[in-house]
């Protein structure tokens, strides 16, 4: 694993050629050392990691607007394609700091500020929510007014970080050696809202976007509140959902001879697909088929019904091993179908309750070096220890789209905070947003701006 491989190293050596390549990238030359105050011996450099900590000031400066419009986008979540009073909020705010904007994928939003030349970077916050009924121990009067839906994914502190990251980056704006694009995303949670303002226009912006960053709270115990942590190369799985609908002949339970039992063939279904992962797939390369969903038959225990739906989702982190899944779960599907008797549909593309198409979004590959980047600002501003080589994980992100499109970097805020109460994990109705945290997320925006702005992917 990679924790054992770590292991191995000694401490003290492995630390000083992290600082060497961590600070590589903002330095004039580098330098080994341990901190980076040491590191940065020589006037230029020194100078430079002062104003990368004037970024973190001016970020903390902005803390309680960030957490106040926390508070208010978290009163009134809405789902993916629906953020329309969520987009409001954005160009209210947008419009008083004095920052031009237009609509992409409406209720996206993307806002300009800087020179309007190039180099040009894209700060992106997703703003949808998720169908979860909040159960937090947050006090009741800040918890989601709207029945049956709640901001679970930490998507309001998302873009109050963005927003105060627009906030900040307008004061210098006459400093600014480039564009800076902020991208306010709807419809993270399945929608490919990501896709979306690609095809709507993002894509062909002129001068065109050079790079792109988007950071996701991280309230698990491997990125404590204070600490950030990213990789190169993957760093979430690509998704997919699937939908089985099983057609056979219902009728009395007593003679089931006479029937055809789409109960017994979609349990046979949930197990075969399991060897997919535990048999075909190499051990060595992460995958999963979860049946999340199975309905069947009626209210009466006397009766088969004559109709069964199997629904999951399946991942993997290798792009061809994610597309190499569908035709194996479609394969052992009918298969299984055909052995019990069944017609078999499998839809790779089911809809939601509420009209909405579920989209399939890639692995999340991190440019490298936009990852060290990413990486050596917040070192600079947080001090090495707070920034985490995180591994891959399984949960998906559309921000892999931007990450198709051009060299970017998702990082995760470290937000797992015991004292706050922020232990619970993200889309459950208990979870709760560190929001001591928020201002170090603006600090990262502005800093992976200006720094890509200034030096570019250097070092």
């Amino acid at each position: 694993s990679i924790h054992d491989d770590r292991a191995r190293f000694d401490p003290t050596v492995d630390m000083k050629l992290r600082a060497v390549l961590l600070l590589a990238a903002i330095c004039v030359a580098p330098h080994v050392a341990v901190s980076a105050d040491d590191a940065c011996a020589d006037e230029t450099c020194a100078s430079h990691l002062n104003d990368l900590r004037g970024v973190l000031a001016n970020a903390e400066d902005v803390a309680d607007y960030v957490v106040r419009l926390r508070r208010e986008l978290h009163l009134q979540p809405e789902l993916m394609w629906t953020e329309h009073e969520t987009s409001a909020v954005v160009k209210r705010e947008l419009t008083a700091m004095g920052v031009s904007f237009e609509e992409i994928s409406a209720p996206g939003v993307v806002a300009t500020i800087g020179s309007g030349s190039a180099p040009v970077v894209a700060l992106r916050a997703d703003m949808d929510a998720l169908p979860v009924t909040e159960e937090s121990d947050i006090p009741l009067e800040r918890r989601s007014q709207i029945p049956g839906k709640m901001h679970a994914c930490g998507h309001d502190g998302h873009t109050a970080m963005l927003l105060g990251a627009a906030k900040v980056l307008k004061s210098v704006e006459p400093q600014l050696r480039g564009t800076v694009r902020l991208v306010f995303q709807p419809a993270e949670e399945g929608g490919a809202g990501a896709r979306r303002m690609l095809e709507d226009g993002i894509r062909d912006m002129t001068p065109p976007i050079e790079s792109s960053f988007a950071l996701h709270n991280w309230p698990y115990p491997e990125t404590p509140s204070g600490t950030v942590g990213t990789r190169s190369g993957t760093i979430m799985a690509g998704s997919g959902s699937f939908e089985i609908t099983f057609t056979g002949a219902g009728g009395h339970a007593a003679v089931p001879h006479k029937n055809v039992d789409v109960v017994v063939c979609g349990a046979a279904t949930v197990m075969a697909t399991q060897t997919i992962v535990s048999r075909l797939t190499d051990p060595l390369d992460s995958a999963l088929v979860s049946t999340t969903i199975f309905k069947a038959g009626g209210e009466a225990s006397n009766v088969m019904g004559d109709r069964a739906v199997l629904a999951g989702t399946f991942r993997a982190l290798d792009k061809r091993t994610f597309e190499w899944l569908h035709g194996r779960i479609e394969h052992v599907a009918k298969l299984t179908g055909a052995a019990h008797g069944c017609d078999v549909d499998v839809d790779f593309f089911p809809v939601t309750s509420d009209g909405v198409r579920r989209e399939e979004y890639p692995p999340t590959v991190n440019d490298v070096k936009a990852a060290a980047l990413a990486s050596s600002v917040a070192a600079s501003m947080f001090g090495d220890d707070a920034v985490v080589d995180v591994a891959p994980v399984m949960p998906a992100e559309d921000f892999s789209f931007f990450a198709e499109e051009w060299p970017s970097a998702m990082m995760w805020l470290g937000a797992y905070n015991v004292t706050a109460g922020a232990t619970w994990p993200l889309h459950s109705g208990k979870y709760v947003l560190d929001e001591s945290v928020l201002h170090r997320g603006v600090a990262m925006h502005v800093a992976y701006a200006t720094e890509y702005m200034s030096t570019g992917f250097r070092g």
